[in-house]
């Protein structure tokens, strides 16, 4: 039991509701967790490990119908806990902290980004009839409603609105049923879903269990995809026993970095042409910020006498063109 708790080794947790991997030094600890409730073995984290240390555990399927989800597992001899895994998760199920502080070596080292995803609720503006149908629709149980009653029971108004933003996936699908628009979502990932419905087997409904969001759905007997509720995870491609599912991302919004790390990421993520892209518009916004200094630079400077031989010259030269 000694060695196992060695300091500076990788020490694995687990039980029923959490995976988690510590190490500790002197001077710093690490932690990260995995909340298998939330995790739904996308697989995202495995794809863009750089140790590769990140394994998928196969989901169950039986009948047309997921028996158990896709899993995650760690290998403790490749791991580093850089926490990309942490950073890139869409659905708030990785979490790296150091030192007790929610946040990733590689994003403290200046070598990922942080995803821009925010969600704002302007409960201002609501309305007691919309029956609270962001908290109803919401799929993870992010959203919750304060209310003033009467004393039958019947809803007043609506005094408070919380998202928690450990759970809330940022899918859009609030702020899509507001009915007066009082929420904001910003998603980080940006891309489309391709379902070929011709290659989808009789009663399947894989990929309809798997959605954190409910954005694929049977309706009249056939299966719909609401992009819109998206979050690109692909966990519906991975599962689909007949590759009838197709999952893009074709951009992800996150804060300025310009790190390897965080190029080779994208590539994996998305494809070598919204890399490129990405390369493109840094190297522009470099450009701009180049000529703006040496702009700012020139009016900055006190301008020079012109000099008598200067003079001397522009004079003859006006001699010349009469």
């Amino acid at each position: 039991m000694v060695g196992r708790y060695m300091r500076g080794k990788i020490i694995k947790i687990e039980n029923r509701k959490e995976v988690t991997l510590k190490r500790n030094f002197l001077t710093r600890n690490y932690l990260l967790s995995l909340n298998k409730s939330l995790c739904n073995g996308c697989g995202l984290c495995a794809e863009i490990c750089p140790k590769e240390a990140i394994k998928i555990i196969p989901a169950e399927i039986a009948d047309g119908r997921l028996i158990k989800k896709p899993a995650i597992d760690f290998d403790l001899n490749s791991c580093i806990l850089c926490g990309e895994c942490a950073v890139l998760c869409p659905l708030n199920a990785l979490r790296m902290e150091v030192d007790g502080k929610e946040v990733s070596v590689i994003v403290k080292n200046e070598a990922f980004p942080v995803l821009r995803k925010e969600i704002k609720v302007a409960y201002g503006k609501c309305d007691p009839e919309c029956g609270l149908v962001c908290q109803s629709e919401c799929p993870l149980e992010a959203i919750k409603v304060s209310t003033s009653n009467s004393e039958n029971g019947e809803i007043l108004e609506i005094t408070d609105v919380q998202v928690d933003e450990s759970l809330c996936c940022y899918c859009e699908r609030c702020q899509l049923v507001c009915p007066r628009d009082a929420i904001d979502v910003k998603k980080p990932f940006r891309g489309k879903v391709d379902l070929n419905r011709d290659l989808c087997p009789e009663g399947c409904m894989v990929c309809v269990d798997i959605c954190p969001t409910q954005a694929i759905q049977l309706e009249k007997d056939s299966l719909t995809v609401c992009p819109e509720f998206c979050v690109f995870c692909s966990a519906c491609q991975k599962v689909c026993p007949k590759e009838a599912v197709k999952v893009t991302r074709d951009w992800i919004f996150h804060s300025d970095v310009e790190a390897a790390a965080w190029l080779t990421a994208l590539k994996k993520l998305t494809s070598i042409k919204t890399l490129t892209k990405e390369l493109v518009i840094k190297s522009g916004r470099r450009r701009a910020s180049v000529v703006r200094n040496r702009t700012i630079h020139a009016l900055s400077k006190p301008e020079q006498p012109i000099s008598t031989q200067a003079i001397a010259f522009l004079e003859l030269l006006e001699e010349y063109k009469k």
